[in-house]
């Protein structure tokens, strides 16, 4: 699976835009997603639950900083901080 991060912040997977409540529901329904694309699942779940109850901005900025904390697995992903 590919993954990028744009300029803009936007994370892709696959060519489909992560937003925050896909984000959500690959760490309740889908762990192996997150596997496939990041090396510490613990890291990016943490921050996706810690913007749980926030506002939609604060919930859109927690999907780059979940995988950036994370870390892209493959070798090949595009990503800029």
């Amino acid at each position: 699976m590919s993954l990028e991060l744009d300029p803009d912040g936007t994370v892709i997977a696959d060519g489909q835009v992560v937003d925050y409540a896909t984000a959500y529901r690959w760490c309740l329904d889908s762990p192996e997603t997150i596997t496939g694309l990041v090396r510490n699942t613990k890291a990016f779940a943490t921050v996706i639950a810690a913007a749980e109850h926030q506002g939609a901005e604060e919930q859109a900025a927690a999907v780059p900083q979940a995988f950036t904390a994370g870390e892209p697995r493959y070798p090949g992903t595009t990503w800029s901080a």
